[in-house]
């Protein structure tokens, strides 16, 4: 089994670093550090998330968090709104340039995969889907600590 861990820790390293690098080269705008990438998809996905349910999310300190919000702010993607029924909280929203520019990653990342998978026979595909699920638990045991 340690094998198997090893391999799919290389492969998740060098996947993860050959998508990055493809970004860095097809992207229009100068690419955005990769936890702004993944705060605008997760703050997209759940509009109105506070800082600290997004501190959660990406396994980032409260402070960490709050100091990327800020520069995300004053870099005019993401807009901080009062909640309506406690004033104290404050909830985050992407902008419409925020959601551009999520967009057009997605979208390179999206085509970069897609192509790879078209790349691949029916079982190579298949066998790619069938292990997603598993992959899936694997992330979420690491990301809980082991809970």
């Amino acid at each position: 089994m340690t094998e198997t861990a090893v391999a799919l820790m290389h492969l998740a390293h060098q996947l993860h670093r050959s998508l990055d690098r493809r970004v860095q080269t097809d992207f229009t705008h100068p690419k955005p550090p990769e936890v702004q990438i993944v705060a605008l998809w997760q703050i997209r996905d759940r509009p109105g998330i506070t800082v600290r349910e997004l501190a959660d999310e990406l396994q980032l300190k409260p402070n960490n968090a709050s100091a990327l919000v800020t520069a995300m702010v004053n870099d005019g993607l993401l807009r901080r709104e009062p909640d309506q029924k406690d004033r104290r909280v404050v909830r985050l929203h992407t902008t419409e340039e925020a959601g551009h520019r999520v967009d057009a990653v997605q979208e390179l990342f999206t085509g970069y995969l897609t192509a790879a998978l078209d790349s691949l026979d029916a079982s190579g595909r298949a066998a790619v889907e069938a292990a997603l699920p598993a992959l899936v638990q694997v992330a979420r045991h690491i990301r809980d600590g082991g809970r």
